[in-house]
């Protein structure tokens, strides 16, 4: 397979698997995360962590992407790495770390990109079956509402199932997202790539 596109078809990418570039442990011992840090572990503290809010918020955007069974295993793995990198390198917001506490010392330490890489999957992959049925609910919920609007108008309406694409920057990652007609929070996106 070629990364040249052919003439009058559609052309693909061979989306080859990341290469981690920040190692665990590097820059030593942290006293203090910053804000826009994410922090491994459990509780409330790491949960309300503002870097861990951000976190959940750029995975709950590419969740509906990730767990299409069209997506493949390498699509899903870039997924994760563009998670990581848009943390670590987001201008707005200013760039983050992956943290974890050595609980002896209690000072943090980077986790590193493959290690990341694997939290972010898990994070994506997190209550998919009752992801996926709610998504699929509202779809359902959705195209019927359309349905009624559009045998009382007369009107051809577009659905759920053929949104028209928008583009837009969600913290740094270029993104497709579908129409405005689903709830955000159910919005399947896909990476715009090369």
């Amino acid at each position: 397979m070629t990364n040249k596109p052919q003439s009058n078809s559609l052309h693909k990418f061979r989306i080859r698997k990341p290469t981690p570039s920040v190692p665990a442990l590097r820059g030593g011992a942290i006293r203090v995360p910053e804000p826009m840090d994410v922090l491994c572990g459990r509780g409330g503290a790491v949960n309300s962590h503002e870097g861990n809010r951000r976190f959940r918020e750029l995975v709950n955007h590419m969740k509906a992407e990730y767990l299409k069974e069209t997506t493949q295993k390498n699509q899903k793995t870039q997924i994760a790495a563009n998670i990581v990198w848009t943390i670590r390198n987001s201008q707005s917001l200013g760039p983050g770390r992956f943290l974890k506490q050595d609980q002896e010392t209690g000072m943090w330490y980077e986790i590193g990109d493959k290690a990341a890489f694997r939290k972010t999957g898990q994070a994506l992959r997190e209550n998919s079956a009752k992801f996926m049925q709610s998504w699929a609910e509202k779809i359902a919920s959705s195209n019927m509402i359309e349905l009624a609007f559009n045998q009382h108008n007369h009107a051809p309406q577009q659905t759920c199932m053929d949104p028209q694409p928008q583009i837009c920057n969600l913290t740094g990652v270029d993104v497709v997202a579908t129409s405005a007609m689903m709830p955000t929070e159910f919005q399947s996106v896909a990476l715009v790539t090369d």
